[in-house]
């Protein structure tokens, strides 16, 4: 199931919490400049890894970050961003969260986090507070408001895809990485084949 994005959402809850640290900014304003091409496309350090300059930043999003799928196609990783809600006080969060991070750093996906109590955790501590707006935008499609919850956002085109819910052990997750970038590629692959309609 695919959720289209509101980048406006995304836009005023940077507005509405004016204490959110200067890498979530810069990261929000990426992906808006990679949606509507003014930029290139955003990409972000694994959790764990400290925040890059912009001249980092823009040679990273020329580099591929190749994920091989179970169907042998490749996927950049560079165009995609998991959004992890998440909140500090969260049992499940905190087994979870080491899961993420090491698939992050073994695959080179960036994680965002963005917290339901305005506070991270020790493998996620710099997050994103969630106002309603962007609550809304992402669970818009029936799921239940979850911590862990785990979306996957195309930084282009501000597509996302529901991954996951709960404490996942990381077979799992990459099973289910796997399968919703395969189903990205075929809608894309579709699109192409339908003259971009």
């Amino acid at each position: 199931m695919r959720i289209p994005l509101k980048a406006a959402a995304l836009t005023l809850a940077v507005m509405a919490c004016g204490f959110a640290q200067a890498g979530t900014l810069d990261d929000i304003r990426a992906l808006e400049a990679g949606k509507k091409g003014d930029a290139p496309a955003m990409t972000a350090a694994p959790a764990g890894e400290p925040a890059s300059t912009p001249q980092a930043d823009e040679h990273q999003a020329q580099t591929p970050r190749w994920f091989m799928l179970s169907d042998g196609r490749r996927v950049n990783l560079s165009d995609w961003k998991a959004v992890l809600f998440m909140q500090s006080t969260c049992q499940y969060c905190h087994k979870f969260a080491p899961v993420l991070a090491r698939i992050s750093q073994r695959t080179g996906l960036s994680v965002f986090p963005v917290s339901l109590d305005g506070r991270g955790d020790r493998f996620y501590p710099d997050v994103l507070p969630a106002t309603p707006d962007v609550v809304v935008e992402y669970f818009q499609s029936g799921m239940p408001v979850a911590t862990p919850t785990l979306f996957l956002t195309n930084v282009n085109s501000m597509e996302t895809w529901p991954l996951l819910q709960g404490d996942t052990p990381e077979g799992d997750v990459m099973a289910r990485l796997d399968e919703v970038l395969r189903m990205a590629a075929d809608r894309n692959a579709d699109k192409k084949t339908q003259g971009g309609r």
